[in-house]
C-alpha cells in the first residue's frame, strides 16, 4: 500500500482512479445532451451530471503522484522523464484516435452521416490530436476521440513539470498551504465566468490550477505526521464533494477531491482499505484505457440500435451489456496495447540515446530508470 516517501504505487490512490474514470463514464452515459442522452437508459442523477469533474480529480491526482515520484529531492532527468510520460500515454491515445477515424468513416459511408468538418472533427484538429497539441489553449477542445483533450492537457503538464515543481515551496509547508488558495481562486473565477460551471471550460484552464494544486498537496504531505490527522478525513472529503454537487458549486467539489487525495495518501484513513482492495486497484490500473475507449462501446450500441429496431429492448439489459463490454475492452486494451506499447516505446526512445553517454553514466542511470519504471505504473494521467 502506502510506501512512505519512496517511489512506488499508493494502492488506494490507484483505486481512486477507477472511481474517477467511472464517474466520467456516467456523465457520458446519462447526461441529457441537446439531442437527448447518448442512449436513454432512464437514469438521472445530479452526481452523474457532474461526472465531468472526474477529469479534474485526475488532474489533481496526476500532479500529486508525479511530485511524489519525481520531486523527491533528487535531480530530475528531464529527458528520461518526458520519454517515460510519452510512453505512458501515447500508445492508447494513438490507437483510439485511429479507432475514432474509423468510426467517423463508418458513419459517413455506412450511415451517410456527414461528421467530418462538423464541430471540431476537422483535419487540422486531427493533426493536432496526433501531436498532442489539441488542448494547448484555454478553451474547450474536443473532436474525433473527444475525451482525449485531457491527454493533450496532461502532456502540457509533463512538458512544464519542472516549472510546476519550482513554483511549489519544498520546505515551507505553511506557504504551500497558503498557495493552495491560488488554484482555488482561479477555478472559482473560471466557474463564475462560465455559463456551464466547469463542464465546458477545458484545455489548460482547468489543468494548470489543478495540476499545480496536486504538486502543492504533495509538498504538504511530504513529512506530514498523519497520526495527528483525523482518520475520517477521507469521509469528510466525501462530504465536501457531495455538498459541492448539492449546491451546484464545482469549485467546492474540486476542493473536496483534493482533500480526498491528500487523505488517501495515508493508509490510516478509514476509506483507504476499501479503495486498496485488489479488484478496485486493478480497475484503477486499467482506468486510462477505460477512459479512452469509453466512446466506442457507446457508439457501437447506438449504431446497432439504428441499424436494427430489434435491439430496442430493455434499457437495463442494454446498460449492463454496455458496461460489461466496456470493462472487457478496457482489460484487453490494457493487456495487449497499453502495456506492450509502453514497453516498446520506452525501448525505442531509450535506444536513441548516445551509447557513450549511456556507458559513462551506467550506474546512476540504471537506478534512475528503475525508479522511473516504478513511478510509471502509478504516475498515470487519466
Amino acid at each position: 500500500m502506502n510506501r512512505g516517501n519512496t517511489v512506488g504505487q499508493i494502492d488506494q490512490l490507484t483505486g481512486l482512479r477507477a472511481f474517477l474514470a467511472l464517474w466520467v463514464v456516467t456523465r457520458h452515459l446519462f447526461y441529457p445532451f441537446e439531442n437527448g442522452a447518448f442512449i436513454d437508459f432512464g437514469v438521472r442523477s445530479s452526481a452523474f451530471d457532474h461526472g465531468y469533474l472526474g477529469v479534474d480529480g485526475f488532474f489533481i491526482l496526476s500532479g500529486f503522484i508525479l511530485a511524489y515520484n519525481y520531486a523527491n529531492g533528487r535531480p530530475l532527468d528531464y529527458r528520461a522523464f518526458l520519454a517515460a510520460r510519452f510512453a505512458r500515454i501515447y500508445p492508447i491515445h494513438f490507437v483510439t484516435l485511429l479507432g475514432a477515424i474509423g468510426l467517423v468513416f463508418v458513419k459517413l459511408f455506412v450511415f451517410h452521416k456527414h461528421v467530418i468538418g462538423t464541430g471540431q472533427n476537422t483535419y487540422p484538429a486531427l493533426a493536432a490530436n496526433f501531436v498532442l497539441l489539441n488542448a494547448w489553449s484555454f478553451r474547450f477542445v474536443t473532436g474525433w476521440n473527444d475525451v482525449a483533450w485531457s491527454v493533450s492537457a496532461e502532456w502540457f503538464a509533463y512538458v512544464f513539470f519542472p516549472l510546476f515543481v519550482a513554483l511549489a515551496p519544498a520546505r515551507n509547508r505553511f506557504f504551500a498551504a497558503v498557495l493552495l488558495l491560488v488554484p482555488a481562486a482561479a477555478l472559482a473565477m473560471l466557474e463564475w465566468r462560465s455559463g456551464a460551471a466547469l463542464s465546458l471550460p477545458g484545455g489548460l484552464a482547468r489543468l494548470i490550477p489543478e495540476f499545480y494544486a496536486g504538486v502543492l498537496l504533495f509538498r504538504l504531505r511530504r513529512g506530514s505526521n498523519f497520526a495527528s490527522l483525523p482518520r475520517v478525513l477521507g469521509l469528510a472529503a466525501l462530504g465536501v464533494i457531495a455538498l459541492g454537487i448539492f449546491v451546484q458549486r464545482d469549485t467546492l467539489t474540486v476542493v473536496g477531491l483534493g482533500l480526498l487525495i491528500f487523505a488517501l495518501s495515508s493508509d490510516a484513513d478509514v476509506v483507504a482499505p476499501l479503495l486498496a482492495l485488489r479488484p478496485i486497484v486493478y480497475l484503477g490500473e486499467i482506468s486510462y484505457c477505460l477512459y479512452m475507449v469509453q466512446r466506442f462501446p457507446m457508439e457501437g450500441l447506438s449504431l446497432a440500435r439504428k441499424a436494427s429496431a430489434a435491439l430496442a429492448g430493455s434499457p437495463l439489459m442494454q446498460l449492463i451489456l454496455l458496461l460489461a463490454v466496456l470493462l472487457a475492452v478496457s482489460h484487453w486494451a490494457h493487456r495487449f496495447i497499453e502495456l506492450p506499447g509502453r514497453k516498446w516505446l520506452r525501448r525505442a526512445l531509450s535506444a536513441r540515446k548516445a551509447e557513450p553517454d549511456a556507458m559513462a553514466n551506467a550506474a546512476p542511470r540504471s537506478a534512475t530508470r528503475s525508479e522511473q519504471e516504478q513511478a510509471e505504473e502509478e504516475g498515470a494521467a487519466i
